[in-house]
């Protein structure tokens, strides 16, 4: 049980590196990674398609300020410049793709979505069969005592990680990461997909059950 209660790693917009929000700031600090790096790819995303700015609204309303950090330091202006330059560089260049049409090719909307999606659904409803197989299993003729066999951990909503109904909250426990990350995941899917995550997400609030408050106090 030590592995399944142990600490995830958070998510936070940053409140020490940011220049808008604190998204790419703390996508930095998550990763270990420099931030600007992050920066980059939001504009080229919004380039392509426009979900670079639909992930970034989207993870203001979705991703908490880290509650440890101070508040920002005036940054220099060197910092400033650097990052100024890389976006004309970044601009300059989404420009010429475009004129050269590399925008017609490319796009997220041009991803079978809806084939991802399905794949997703197939693994749910798989890992769902196992566990239940595998516990029935397990407690027949006390076989879970007699052979010290562990339960199988499965997959809840959600009662203390939710802003919905806590579906991505339970994934976020079950993999052992940061829900936050799973509701941008989400996101993204559900708006290339035209709303077909939605749907998903509403076909599983019925599929998993949600968490009772003896398992959330194992």
């Amino acid at each position: 049980m030590d592995e399944v209660n142990k600490e995830v790693k958070k998510f936070y917009r940053s409140r020490a590196d940011r220049f808008i929000g604190g998204v790419c700031g703390g996508l930095g600090e998550y990763f270990n990674i420099d931030a600007n790096l992050f920066r980059i790819l939001f504009v080229v995303f919004t380039f392509i398609g426009g979900m670079g700015l639909i992930l970034y609204v989207a993870s203001l309303i979705i991703v908490p300020e880290n509650p440890s950090q101070e508040v920002e330091t005036k940054r220099s202006e060197k910092d400033k410049t650097v990052l100024w330059a890389l976006l004309f560089i970044i601009l300059g260049v989404a420009l010429l793709f475009r004129q050269f049409g590399f925008y017609e090719y490319f796009r997220f909307w041009n991803i079978p979505w809806g084939t991802i999606w399905a794949f997703f659904l197939i693994g749910i409803g798989l890992l769902l069969i196992f566990s239940s197989n595998k516990n029935a299993k397990n407690s027949e003729e006390g076989q879970t005592d007699r052979f010290n066999l562990p339960d199988i951990k499965k997959l809840y909503r959600s009662r203390e990680n939710r802003m919905l109904a806590g579906v991505c909250g339970g994934i976020g426990e079950y993999f052992n990461i940061d829900p936050s990350i799973v509701r941008l995941l989400w996101v993204l899917g559900s708006v290339a997909s035209v709303g077909l995550g939605i749907l998903v997400y509403v076909v599983l609030i019925f599929v998993f059950p949600e968490k009772s408050q003896n398992e959330e106090a194992i």
